[in-house]
């Protein structure tokens, strides 16, 4: 009856000083408490209690701040023909997509160099906008002005940085008389580290108490994002800028392969193939292997008889449906001579098969080769781009990165395994092509640009000599 509270017992002088302490303590404290509902998307979502599965549902779809779409409503319960109805339905959708979106890509490359280059950064500001947003706050986005415009200006940063470093090598003497583009070449390396400089102490100065841990995350997760996205970016150009069929082939092999995976994987898949992806079988895993090496040597073969394809493209035009003629490399020469098995030289003579012509030996063009490699790494390791992305997903709890396009979910989930098959080919092709060759003449022009006059001078009668 007598006892006190552990609160009584503390002086008041003693409990107003403790009050102040902790009224000036850093404030902000992000735990990740395991919601048993399994409906919070986020750490810093408020924290409702538990609520039923079908109770309150739109009060839970409003109280996200960063993918309202990651709530779903609860699933009902449906008869086997209305479940193979949804999924003949999900089916169509996502297969009419792809062939608009694979049309749509087939126009882009037709148009020219310049226009892929534009697609490839269009699609990098969606993965960057889609990345950000999973770890934003839009209540602490509120509180810090011009913080969010902060990561987008490091995002043009390195992107500027990125592209001037690629454009420069392919901008003729004649276009650096253009003020704005000699204004973004000169000096362009100082200028994007001053810039990123300039963002750096504007990170500094935009501190606001109560949200130091929020925004050193968001200032981490930007240039890791930044990292990912933009060294696959330059490697896709790069790749494209020495040979489009360096761009092209690897993208349909990825899409064919993902294409395969998902029909072997739809109509025969009994076997799970990975925890991350309960979809993903090993029959749908080894048929999409099979078929994308065949099309990948098919690929190979049919692009490297089209020069547009082949031929390095040294300078910057904005011309659409450029033409391009070149002496072809070694590797898109026909020089392996291969024998044609006997079963296949007689099967034209079999009735209602068209006659051809086959010798008992045949020239192949090394490209073909490298076309097996490429299928081969986009059937066996490029996958593993996208069961990443799934475990992604499964630590932010959502379904997709976004839902732009219908069927197939955000840009961030078609791209995921394309991220790491432009880095192998730009290693491949720095490994067993590019290693001691030298510099083009775009190159070569670039740097005659940055000579003196009388350096000029003697470079031309050197080259006079020489031609003499």
């Amino acid at each position: 009856g007598g006892e006190l509270s552990t609160a009584a017992k503390v002086p008041d002088s003693k409990r107003g000083s403790a009050a102040e302490t902790s009224e000036g303590m850093e404030t902000e404290t992000e735990t990740e408490n395991e919601n048993e509902a399994g409906y919070l998307a986020d750490d810093n979502a408020p924290r409702l209690g538990k609520i039923a599965a079908t109770d309150n549902f739109k009060n839970l779809q409003t109280s996200s701040k960063w993918f309202p779409n990651a709530y779903k409503p609860p699933e009902k319960t449906e008869s086997p023909e209305e479940e193979a109805k949804r999924k003949r339905s999900e089916f169509w959708t996502r297969t009419r997509l792809t062939f608009a979106m694979f049309l749509s890509f087939l126009t882009v490359i037709a148009c020219g160099h310049v226009y892929v280059m534009a697609l490839v950064m269009c699609i990098k500001v969606g993965m960057f906008k889609e990345i950000l947003g999973l770890k934003r706050d839009r209540e602490k986005d509120k509180r810090i002005p011009m913080f969010r415009l902060l990561n987008w200006l490091f995002f043009f940063i390195c992107i500027y940085f990125v592209y001037g470093k690629i454009l420069m090598k392919h901008i003729q003497v004649v276009h650096l008389e253009i003020p704005i583009v000699g204004w973004v070449t000169a000096n362009h390396s100082f200028k994007s580290f001053a810039a990123w400089c300039a963002g750096f102490c504007s990170f500094i100065l935009l501190l606001e108490k109560g949200a130091y841990k929020y925004q050193f995350t968001q200032f981490g997760w930007t240039h890791v994002t930044l990292l990912m996205i933009v060294v696959a970016a330059s490697a896709m150009i790069n790749n494209m800028y020495d040979g489009m069929v360096w761009f092209f082939v690897p993208v349909c092999l990825v899409i064919w392969n993902d294409v395969y995976a998902y029909v072997f994987g739809r109509f025969w898949g009994r076997t799970p193939l990975i925890k991350l992806s309960p979809k993903k079988t090993w029959e749908g895993f080894l048929g999409a292997f099979v078929t994308t090496v065949v099309f990948g040597v098919w690929c190979g073969y049919l692009m490297g008889q089209f020069d547009y394809m082949v031929c390095a493209q040294e300078e910057l035009t904005l011309e659409f449906f450029p033409e391009l003629s070149c002496e072809r490399d070694p590797t898109f020469v026909p020089s392996i001579p291969v024998t044609v098995p006997g079963w296949l030289q007689t099967l034209s003579a079999l009735p209602g098969i068209p006659s051809i012509r086959l010798d008992k030996t045949v020239l192949l063009m090394p490209f073909m080769w490298d076309s097996l490699y490429l299928s081969v790494f986009a059937s066996l390791v490029a996958p593993f781009g996208g069961f990443f992305a799934s475990g992604f997903k499964r630590a932010f709890k959502i379904k997709d990165f976004g839902d732009l396009i219908p069927g197939h979910g955000g840009i961030t989930d078609r791209m995921d395994c394309q991220i790491i098959m432009s880095v192998f080919v730009a290693v491949y092709r720095t490994t067993f092509f590019l290693n001691g060759k030298g510099a083009t003449v775009a190159q070569i022009l670039s740097q005659v640009d940055t000579l003196t006059l009388s350096d000029k001078r003697e470079l031309l009668n050197r080259l006079q000599a020489a031609v003499d």
